[in-house]
């Protein structure tokens, strides 16, 4: 399998994974507290693990998918960062760490995807980066927010 074709398989992975853990979570628990426990390390692990997957194996071709220039020196780094967050949710997950380091990775995940989504529409606008891979960052990073802050805010007030 060529690294394009790899690329392109992670960008359906993750809207597949995100409804498989969505639907894991509401299967396998029964509070508000053990479903968040669930769904929020899982979707970090699957949403910073492709990250970092893309950022230190798939470099240039990641980069032309959303229209930036590679720079493996910034990649590898922004990757290892990915990584870092996505095993520290495996660590909270099963560790049992509580509902409190689950909303903490969470929020680290989605603080990090809020700001790349703010440098996606800066690209998008100030270098007319229009492929639909950098225009869809900012999307996704709303959608996260709006399925998750919701069962982590329920998670956190029982």
């Amino acid at each position: 399998m060529t690294k394009k074709k790899l690329a392109v398989m992670i960008e359906w992975l993750r809207p597949a994974g995100f409804v498989l853990v969505f639907y894991f979570a509401n299967y396998f628990s029964n509070d508000a507290i053990s479903r968040f426990h669930i769904l929020g390390p899982f979707l970090v692990m699957l949403m910073s693990g492709t990250v970092a997957f893309e950022s230190l194996i798939l470099g240039e071709v990641a980069s032309e998918k959303i229209g930036y220039k590679p720079n493996r020196a910034y990649q590898i780094q922004s990757g290892l960062a990915n990584a870092a967050t996505a095993i520290t949710a495996l660590l909270v997950y099963t560790l049992h760490w509580g509902r409190y380091a689950d909303a903490t990775i969470v929020m680290a995940m989605l603080l990090f995807f809020i700001f790349s989504a703010v440098n996606h529409v800066a690209t998008a606008i100030m270098e007319r980066n229009m492929k639909p891979v950098n225009l869809l960052r900012p999307v996704m990073a709303l959608l996260l927010i709006g399925f998750l802050l919701p069962p982590m805010i329920k998670a956190l007030t029982q």
